[in-house]
């Protein structure tokens, strides 16, 4: 029977719908599929060995090795660095709190060799000392990033190394080794197990290689990029970025460059990604935060404000070591200020000597000089917070900015601001030169996070004798090009 037109008119359109709806579908994963393998291209290792370029300058490379508790293997680590032949390096140790002598040795084996021991107590200044190698490096220096459980394999390590950056596409490396108690080869496939998408560029061989070499400009500008703050829970949190930039360019070398010693205790070799924004503050919470800073508050006449004030503070600031109070008063209010010192036993109350003008001063300077934190939080007795505020999410979006202080009294909501830009997620940046009113003029003492060190030097030249007087002589010596920093909504009430 045969079929009238109607019915093929159907089917025709059916099929025509069909093409439509499917087609696009199809090239679309098509297309997904060819650009992850562009994305994540690694070059195999016979391909890298046919390209054989002769070097037209000697590199200069830079060796950061990460240490702790590592003697027994510390010095055989720096004997086969030294014995390279290859001129042009230098080497970093960061230790990580040793405690079984690791610095010793290497303090002592510096008085043959020049080197750099840099110790360091907490997570966050292992990176944080990291991130100032790098930077002080040429964009065109090599990073080496090693472990003082490992050693260089052989004493043309850093010739081989310097041939494999003759290549202009070479952004990244990492190569073959052996373990240390069988001496079996380590990596067999450097390619990747699966095609690689953006996403999962964290499990590519090289953030996970114990010894990888990169650009300094990689690392500085993954720092530059306002997107990228990162957690210090492991070093992969800043290797991993690295990758993203330079993937289309990491060379595997099939020689083995170095020997692993497979025993050592794998600490601080996660492949855990930066926690960025709010996330950062929501794990800090599921942990004791870290003593990052001092609170400075200053009082004056005002013990009732300062009694809800204290208690603000001291509920809803996570990371704070110890706690100032400079005050002054009257013999009305000094009852007052004694009744706090009882019920505050944990904060330091300091009221300035009556000589001359250098009472407060001299006070406020005296703080800064015994700190043992890198950060001071200054605020006044009309502060009040609305919410809980993590510092270590703030401390780091400082570091990475390089932002003057961290004002949490501003949000972005309140006035236009030019020229800001996101650096977190909910964190905001401008340029407090280019900007008017609270934005222009942001240290006001309503709360606002600063490095101590920086304080130290701008306040030793000024002359105030209160805080109104601080603040008046603050604003007009302030430098013309700081950035500030700020959260999205205002923090105190």
């Amino acid at each position: 029977m045969k079929r009238n037109k109607s019915e093929k008119s159907f089917y025709h359109r059916l099929f025509i719908l069909f093409i439509i709806l499917i087609l696009p579908v199809f090239f679309i994963k098509e297309y997904r599929l060819i650009k992850g393998k562009k994305d994540t291209k690694v070059l195999h290792a016979e391909d890298f060995c046919q390209t054989h370029l002769d070097p037209q300058e000697d590199k200069s490379f830079t060796f950061i090795v990460l240490t702790k508790n590592n003697v027994d293997s510390i010095e055989q680590n720096f004997q086969s660095i030294m014995q390279q032949h290859y001129s042009r390096f230098r080497v970093v140790y960061i230790d990580h709190g040793s405690t079984d002598g690791t610095v010793k040795t290497l303090q002592s084996l510096m008085q043959d060799h020049s080197m750099t021991v840099i110790p360091c107590e907490k997570d966050y200044e292992v990176y944080q000392k990291y991130h100032e190698v790098v930077n002080r490096c040429k964009d065109q220096e090599v990073i080496i990033h090693l472990y003082g459980t490992d050693w260089l394999a052989h004493d043309e390590v850093l010739s081989h190394l310097n041939r494999s950056y003759a290549n202009p596409d070479v952004w990244l490396t990492y190569g073959q080794y052996l373990e240390y108690s069988s001496y079996k080869k380590g990596i067999y496939d450097p390619q990747p197990k699966k095609v690689l998408s953006k996403k999962r560029i964290q499990r590519a061989p090289w953030v996970v290689a114990p010894f990888k070499t990169f650009y300094a400009s990689l690392f500085k500008n993954v720092d530059l990029q306002r997107g990228h703050f990162l957690s210090v829970e492991s070093d992969a949190a800043f290797l991993v970025p690295i990758a993203e930039l330079g993937k289309a360019h990491v060379r595997f070398i099939p020689d083995v460059l170095y020997i692993h010693n497979e025993k050592a205790p794998k600490e601080k070799r996660g492949h855990k990604l930066a926690f960025m924004g709010r996330k950062l503050a929501q794990s800090a919470l599921l942990k004791k935060p870290p003593s990052l800073a001092d609170l400075v508050i200053f009082s004056e006449n005002q013990p009732e404000k300062l009694h809800s004030s204290l208690k603000s503070s001291t509920k809803h600031l996570c990371g704070i070591d110890q706690i100032y109070v400079i005050y002054d008063c009257t013999e009305e209010n000094f009852a007052g200020y004694e009744t706090l010192k009882s019920q505050f036993p944990q904060v330091h109350f300091i009221r300035p000597a009556y000589y001359a003008e250098a009472g407060f001063k001299a006070s406020l300077l005296k703080i800064l000089l015994k700190s043992s934190t890198s950060y001071v939080l200054l605020s006044t007795d009309q502060v009040l917070l609305k919410e809980t505020i993590i510092l270590s999410p703030c401390v780091e979006a400082m570091r990475k900015t390089r932002a003057y202080g961290f004002y949490f009294h501003l949000g972005k909501g309140e006035e236009k601001v030019r020229g800001e830009g996101i650096a977190l997620e909910g964190i905001y940046m401008w340029n407090i030169h280019r900007n008017e009113g609270a934005w222009g003029a942001p240290d006001a003492l309503k709360m606002a996070l600063y490095r101590r060190l920086d304080l130290e030097k701008d306040l030793k030249n000024l002359s105030f004798s209160s805080a109104q007087s601080l603040i008046s002589a603050w604003t007009k010596a302030s430098h013309p090009y700081r950035v500030g920093l700020t959260f999205e909504e205002s923090k105190i009430y």
